[in-house]
């Protein structure tokens, strides 16, 4: 493998000059610095990094460990990190838990699920990262993380009880207001409600979202109208008839795989949705567009959700100013398809 000491006999520049430019410093021309970078791919050169990490103290990597990488949000976050990576100089090295293929999305499991992700620290801190972003499959408490004292960490679509750790999360709550509010503006009064789990942190901050704009329109909460259950497909499917029987002319569903359980049953039983029922999902998953009508769904930040995640982490490694919150709340947008009308 080529060094730095024969790029500069080939060039003729000097060994300090071939280090600046290919350790990106400044104070060198354009000119010499297109011959250098030239030469060194010419011979085939490749940093030592180890040696880099002696002489700086850091080795610019940063540690990504993700809950489930096959769970739809987790994809695009670590898309927005390994970007921000490239843009500041940094490599990363990700590790996967597999929770939801190894323990489904039972919240059981706590002894196991913690030791795995100390395995997986104690794996990142082998490899001497500068830091680490921990990537939830849901937002929730990550209690693991407190103990942690020898590395920094920052949260993405989660959070931690140690107020020392920033967290880079989304507006369940402010979306689920705007979704009520899109209804109610479009004649809508009497909205149905299918949400998640009754113990979720996604399901109460949506639901409070959805109150809370009823109340501001003057329009009295039913409790009948709001269903818990599972976040899947047959969860909109059982309920769907019961709410249809209510009367509601609009049905807010707590992600796109209830809505899809809606559009299962208002298939069978030739009701269409977007004229005699209106419907809006949550996530804007893939399946929202090209289901017929294609569906109006609320659409996660994700990908700046995993770009903030990691500029703060930069921050914390490199000591510059932090936001003026621990906990960053990016706000959710509705993607208007032909789902919904008026009543």
């Amino acid at each position: 493998m080529a060094t730095i000491r024969e790029i500069s006999k080939l060039t003729g520049f000097s060994i300090a000059t071939v280090s600046k430019v290919l350790n990106g410093q400044s104070g060198v021309s354009e000119v010499t610095i297109r011959t250098i970078t030239d030469a060194a791919k010419s011979l085939n050169y490749r940093p030592n990094l180890n040696a880099r990490h002696l002489k700086t103290g850091t080795t610019r990597t940063l540690g990504i460990i993700v809950e489930d990488i096959t769970v739809f949000n987790t994809p695009e976050i670590v898309d927005g990190i390994g970007v921000t990576c490239d843009a500041h100089g940094y490599h990363y090295i990700l590790g996967n838990l597999r929770f939801n293929k190894r323990f489904g999305h039972s919240a059981e499991f706590g002894q196991q699920k913690n030791a795995l992700v100390q395995d997986m620290i104690d794996e990142m801190l082998s490899k001497q990262v500068d830091g680490i972003v921990y990537v939830g499959c849901h937002s929730h408490n990550i209690a693991h993380l407190s103990a942690q004292k020898e590395i920094l960490f920052a949260c993405a679509y989660c959070f931690s009880e140690d107020p020392s750790v920033p967290a880079i999360i989304y507006d369940d709550r402010g979306a689920a207001y705007k979704v009520a509010d899109l209804l109610i503006a479009r004649g809508h009064q009497k909205i149905g409600m299918i949400a998640g789990n009754k113990d979720s942190y996604h399901t109460t901050n949506r639901t409070l979202g959805f109150q809370e704009a009823l109340f501001d329109h003057g329009i009295p909460y039913n409790p009948r109208l709001t269903h818990y259950g599972e976040w899947d497909r047959d969860h909109g499917y059982q309920i769907a008839p019961t709410l249809l029987a209510e009367g509601v002319t609009a049905i807010f569903a707590h992600n796109d795989l209830i809505a899809m359980g809606v559009y299962d049953y208002c298939n069978q039983n030739g009701i269409e949705i977007g004229k005699k029922i209106s419907l809006i999902g949550f996530d804007d998953r893939e399946i929202a567009s090209v289901c017929r009508p294609a569906l109006t769904s609320v659409s996660i930040p994700l990908y700046d959700i995993g770009r903030l995640s990691a500029e703060t982490m930069f921050a914390l490694i490199e000591k510059h100013a932090m936001p003026g919150t621990r906990e960053i709340l990016l706000e959710c947008s509705i993607v208007e398809r032909a789902s919904i009308g008026t009543p």
